[in-house]
């Protein structure tokens, strides 16, 4: 999901209506001219300073009637409470006059703003459930399709060992939740990659890994169980593993903060120079 701090404190795709938007609007220009009062003991500043904030933050977390509604009432409290004279309706000169107009111009421009940006944090997150439900979609047909091939195969091959052993190979090759799916976001250790990716679906014996321990984000393990999916992929098909004594030997140090693997192949086919 998008993940915008304060969409988790209290944002909702429906607008608030009149009797939230005012109180929402209130709270913020309440807040706003709090704030005003307290810059205003540390020196002059402009009269609108705080109250830009206060329309911001009240169309962003409720809507277009919220943001204009704190529009005017901003204009009244700096109106009564910080031009001269003070607690009083007084006649605005002609430019005070057009900071007010001033003002209300950029706070609708402010408005208009914020619901541009909500709009596009509802589509950002329509587009999330839109994928999540497609990759649950591939994920439930990728198990049915799996489950036929295992019924398949366990109808084909006598040989019952080696049957699972072609089943449990396709089951990492379907494994279509660790290689799309971000997960919990938690690191995944360097070994446990190679024994999930390459040792445990092309046999243990002839798979060897050697390293320290490394964690690795959700990001990188995702991309680097694909490269090691696509090797041992080529090793079973040109490689080593083509070969029923082939050797895979796999070895990984850290030196300067980057990992550095060593990924040794050996009893495979014997290479040849291109014709």
């Amino acid at each position: 999901m998008v993940k915008v701090w304060w969409r988790r404190i209290s944002y909702r795709r429906a607008e608030l209506g009149w009797f939230g938007a005012i109180a929402l609007a209130s709270i913020c220009v309440i807040a706003a001219a709090i704030a005003r009062v307290l810059l205003g003991l540390a020196g002059s500043t402009l009269p609108f300073a705080t109250f830009f904030p206060a329309v911001l933050i009240a169309a962003l977390f409720g809507g277009r009637i919220a943001g204009l509604t704190g529009i005017p009432m901003s204009i009244l409290i700096v109106w009564w409470a910080f031009i001269e004279p003070f607690y009083a309706f007084g006649k605005p000169t002609p430019v005070q006059a057009a900071n007010f107009f001033l003002f209300a111009l950029s706070g609708l421009l402010v408005v208009a703003l914020a619901i541009m940006h909500r709009q596009i944090v509802f589509d950002l997150e329509d587009q999330e459930r839109s994928r999540e439900l497609l990759f649950s979609e591939i994920e439930h047909r990728s198990k049915n399709l799996l489950a036929v091939m295992t019924s398949l195969v366990n109808q084909t091959i006598a040989d019952k060992e080696a049957a699972q052993t072609l089943i449990d190979r396709m089951r990492v090759v379907a494994d279509n939740h660790d290689l799309l799916d971000d997960g919990d976001g938690a690191p995944t250790d360097l070994r446990d990659l190679f024994v999930a990716a390459v040792q445990k679906p092309y046999g243990g014996k002839r798979i060897g890994l050697t390293g320290p321990d490394v964690a690795l984000s959700a990001d990188r393990a995702r991309s680097l169980r694909l490269v090691f999916h696509e090797m041992a992929t080529n090793a079973v098909k040109y490689g080593a593993l083509s070969d029923a004594k082939g050797r895979i030997r796999i070895g990984w140090s850290l030196a300067n903060g980057e990992v550095v693997i060593d990924w040794r192949e050996s009893d495979g086919p014997k290479g040849s120079a291109p014709s």
